[in-house]
């Protein structure tokens, strides 16, 4: 009993240990991407972790890092990109997701005002140890996609 219990914390230290890393690296990417274009004088980035049971079993990590665009002075008109990096825990298999969304309310460049996904990757029916591993490979791949900007008519800066 006393060694099931080492291997649970270990393995729930490991995923801590994890999720905390990705939120980071994240961070860094989306700072990065907000750093190098020009979002507008009032753009801010919005940090989101959220630990949720989506279904019986299911258990999700959200990792999301908002790029908020104030295009008027009411408080609910923007344009906003979201990076997100979603792992799915189920008791047989686990699963990454990650995401770059355009939630547009005007236009930028041809994009038109709705949802729109930019980027999108997935890797399923993983073994624990090897979507901890795919979630960081999923947020060094995001840096293969980092002119998304570009496609929103947005310039880099200097």
């Amino acid at each position: 009993m006393v060694e099931e219990n080492a291997a649970a914390e270990a393995v729930a230290s490991d995923v801590v240990a994890s999720l905390g890393r990705c939120d980071r690296e994240l961070g860094d990417f989306a700072t990065g991407v907000l750093l190098d274009y020009d979002f507008g004088p009032d753009s801010e980035l919005y940090p989101h972790l959220v630990l949720s049971t989506e279904r019986e079993g299911v258990q999700q990590a959200d990792i999301r890092k908002t790029i908020r665009m104030p295009i008027s002075p009411h408080p609910l008109v923007s344009n906003e990109i979201s990076i997100r990096l979603i792992l799915t825990f189920t008791p047989s298999s686990c699963g990454v997701t990650s995401s770059v969304e355009a939630h547009l309310d005007r236009s930028m460049a041809t994009w038109g005002p709705g949802s729109h996904v930019l980027h999108r990757r997935s890797s399923e029916d993983l073994r624990l140890a090897d979507a901890l591993r795919a979630a960081e490979a999923h947020i060094r791949d995001l840096y293969d996609v980092a002119t998304f900007p570009e496609t929103l008519g947005l310039s880099r800066r200097g």
